[in-house]
């Protein structure tokens, strides 16, 4: 498992900021990311979802992508009705 440190290594609460590889990325591209990246899994299966904090968006376009995938197909959190 390796951690990717964007921008920022922790927010104002003194919070760690990272992408967690579960394997060691080769490229770091989206296809890869939603592989091997947990951040991108967790948003893609609708377990968690999207929160940015500048200036860390590496991935933010890919999180937002995965996470209205997960919406659309009512999965996770997105499964739970009203």
């Amino acid at each position: 498992m390796d951690l990717q440190i964007d921008l920022d290594e922790r927010d104002r609460y003194g919070r760690l900021l990272a992408y967690v590889w579960l394997s060691p990325p080769a490229t770091g591209g989206a296809a890869e990311a939603r592989t091997k990246m947990l951040n991108a899994v967790l948003v893609e299966k609708g377990y968690a979802m999207v929160l940015t904090v500048p200036p860390n968006i590496a991935y933010v376009d890919l999180f937002v992508a995965l996470q209205l995938e997960a919406r659309t197909a009512g999965r996770g959190l997105w499964a739970i009705g009203p």
